[in-house]
């Protein structure tokens, strides 16, 4: 039995040398390799990682188990645990397991499993009577579990954080180098082992103010932060088929979506959505690598347009908005567009009729019910429409003109647009 006394783990009073079976309680754990190799055979009978079950994996597993069978026998000859310069071999080996992308999880369950099998070593030299003695042996072997796995991993989440962050901005340069249509891209991308696609959705988003970006600056900043957050983590949680790239500030971004179709543009942005807790604007544009500082223009002009024309949350194609994003560029053509409407401003009941027929797709009844009027008026005011301007809005030709002429009106901010049924409206007069 122990002679001399000191102080352990959590107050607890333990002997500074432990003995069991008449000899000091590390003994079977000095009779090394036996020891080691009855850790490191228990060790992989319990785990599946290819990683260790390997000829090399193996090779490694013994070394760290032998450095664990060591501590062990130190701390039970002493009674105290290692310090932090007996603890570096631990954490140089849990630094490398996060470099090598093992998962933190099954090295803890190795160093339970190990631990384990120690623990059965040393209690098996134990005989009747010394029951106080295998309890102290007992916390401090536990006491040791908890020094190590605090060290292992402090050292494995400090390098996975390390290399993570040394990613991101390889990747944030990739991202940026791909959207100037800078050749660096495809070194980069050989540089941190990411394969290019052969397209890319070049996705322009807008993330409008969160209800809760209220109160002080510094109360809006933590809410915008957490809104930034929580969208990020949709964007790094999102494989479809490969992982979305995105450089993104509190109030939108830009984000390239390898080989996707529409479908997944439109599930990641809702996922963005739900994720930040706001409706976000986006808009997107297709092309090869060569092509994405163009396709990158056009999906912010396109952006520009929907927020100018107060269109609704959500994905926006120039196939969706050919005709605005064509009547949106200056010319003659717009500025005969931005006349038509004119002399309809002197009546101030033709206008707010025309955007209710028009952005209701030539439904009577349904502008009839935004405008709060019986059907029959609609008819006459459009009738009215077509005599001062000669254009007949219930003939398709001319509604399309007069359609066009209404977003040139948006365009050219003389009109406040509203959002209806998901789209955007001009704003309407209730009679």
């Amino acid at each position: 039995m122990a002679t001399t006394m000191s102080t352990g783990v959590a107050g607890t009073v333990i002997a500074e040398t432990l003995s069991l079976g008449g000899r000091p309680a590390s003994h079977s754990l000095r009779r090394t390799p036996d020891a080691t190799a009855t850790v490191v055979d228990h060790i992989l009978s319990r785990t599946d990682r290819r990683e260790w079950t390997e000829e090399s994996g193996r090779g490694e597993v013994a070394e760290i188990a032998a450095l664990c069978v060591e501590l062990a026998a130190d701390v039970l000859d002493s009674g105290t645990q290692p310090s932090s310069v007996d603890l570096g071999g631990l954490r140089r080996a849990a630094a490398k397991w996060a470099r090598a992308g093992i998962p933190l999880a099954p090295i803890q369950h190795a160093l339970h499993e190990g631990f384990s099998a120690g623990l059965r070593l040393v209690a098996g030299t134990a005989v009747d009577g010394e029951n106080s003695a295998l309890v102290d042996g007992a916390v401090l072997m536990f006491g040791l579990l908890d020094v190590v796995s605090a060290a292992v991993s402090t050292a494995y989440l400090d390098e996975y954080r390390s290399v993570a962050t040394h990613h991101h901005d390889q990747a944030h340069s990739m991202t940026t180098a791909l959207l100037a249509g800078d050749a660096n891209a495809y070194r980069i991308a050989e540089r941190i082992g990411v394969e290019l696609a052969s397209t890319y959705e070049v996705v322009a988003v807008h993330f409008p103010p969160h209800p809760d970006e209220t109160g002080s600056p510094s109360e809006r900043d933590l809410a915008a932060g957490k809104k930034l957050r929580r969208i990020h983590g949709a964007v790094a949680s999102f494989f479809a088929p490969s992982p979305a790239l995105a450089i993104l500030s509190r109030s939108g971004g830009t984000i390239l979506v390898p080989d996707a179709d529409s479908v997944v543009v439109d599930r990641l942005i809702e996922n963005m959505s739900v994720a930040g807790g706001v409706s976000i604007y986006a808009a997107a544009a297709a092309a090869v690598p060569e092509r994405l500082p163009d396709a990158a223009e056009n999906a912010y002009e396109l952006m520009r347009l929907v927020q100018r024309l107060g269109y609704r949350p959500g994905v926006h194609r120039i196939a969706d908005l050919a005709l605005e994003f064509q009547i949106a560029r200056p010319g003659v053509g717009r500025r005969h567009l931005q006349k038509l409407l004119d002399p309809l401003r002197m009546a101030p009941d033709l206008l707010p009729t025309l955007k209710a027929f028009v952005y209701t797709e030539a439904n009577r009844k349904k502008a009839a019910k935004e405008l709060v009027v019986h059907p029959n008026t609609v008819d006459y005011r459009l009738k009215r429409i077509e005599q001062i301007t000669g254009i007949d809005p219930m003939k398709s030709s001319g509604l399309r003109s007069l359609h066009a002429a209404l977003i040139a009106d948006s365009l050219d901010g003389r009109a406040q647009p509203t959002v209806l049924d998901g789209r955007a409206q001009p704003t309407v007069t209730k009679q």
